[in-house]
């Protein structure tokens, strides 16, 4: 497949994604991420910080964007990212088994989505789940020790932009191909090329989402938290970022599944 075709095929799927299933799947993405947020909100709590860390905390939703692991603390918090990617997994892994039903097109039902997910398909994902930050803190400990020892300044920013891509794709692309394999039973075969197509279809919906975060942040969350108590702020902004959370499920779904499928050199 050429890119022009494979990209035209990608963004067409993220817009009837979103016609065919938002509404009916909202109840469900607002669930899941319900239960994201009280996992993320339990990783702070046990997250250490560096002295130094400078960064804002504004909500929960700083955790998706940012990363807080500085000098030689590795923050547990740095997972937000991955942890909400396993949630999305589930939700894609159910919704590929229940979209081969095409007459129903009333809202899906969360007991309807628990139905189509396997012990065995927890088990794997909890897994993908656990290699993913296991290799995070790895790619944090890499970056530390080339900070200490590379002495170019341009070779240590080369190498710490390379890591940074790999802490936040790496896990999205396993997390792909585990629901590949669940859904079709067998291995993807992947290639260079392969590859490539799969990280800019990520690619494409994660900075979509960064950046629709940082409007909806500032004009939006800003606007209506105007009347309340900055040291409410945090409270209100996370509650709030429970709907805008969950409108991204649709659309890393779409990033996770319909790139590879299109790969598939069996279609």
């Amino acid at each position: 497949m050429k890119l022009n075709t494979f990209l035209k095929s990608q963004l067409e799927d993220f817009v009837n994604v979103y016609s065919k299933y938002f509404f009916r799947t909202m109840g469900i993405t607002l669930i899941l991420t319900l239960i994201c947020f009280v996992v993320i909100a339990l990783l702070e709590k046990f997250s250490d910080f560096d002295p130094s860390i400078k960064l804002k905390q504004i909500s929960l939703l700083s955790y998706f964007f940012s990363r807080y692991s500085k000098g030689d603390t590795y923050s547990l918090i740095d997972l937000s990212k991955t942890v909400f990617i396993f949630f999305v997994s589930i939700f894609s892994l159910s919704l590929c088994r229940l979209s081969q039903d095409k007459k129903d097109n009333s809202e899906l039902k969360i007991l309807a989505f628990l139905k189509r997910i396997h012990y065995k398909d927890y088990f794997i994902l909890i897994g993908i789940l656990l290699i993913s930050s296991l290799f995070d803190f790895l790619m944090f400990r890499i970056e530390r020790i080339s900070h200490l020892n590379v002495s170019n300044n341009e070779l240590y920013y080369y190498i710490h932009g390379i890591i940074f891509l790999l802490r936040i794709y790496l896990p999205l692309i396993l997390f792909g191909i585990t629901i590949y394999r669940l859904i079709k039973g067998k291995a993807f075969k992947l290639t260079f090329r392969k590859l490539l197509f799969i990280f800019i279809s990520l690619w494409l919906f994660n900075e979509f989402a960064f950046e629709f975060s940082l409007v909806i942040r500032n004009y939006v969350f800003g606007l209506i938290l105007l009347p309340f108590k900055i040291e409410n702020y945090f409270l209100f902004e996370s509650i709030l970022g429970i709907g805008l959370v969950a409108f991204y499920f649709l659309g890393y779904y779409s990033a996770l599944t319909t790139s590879i499928e299109l790969l598939d050199d069996k279609k």
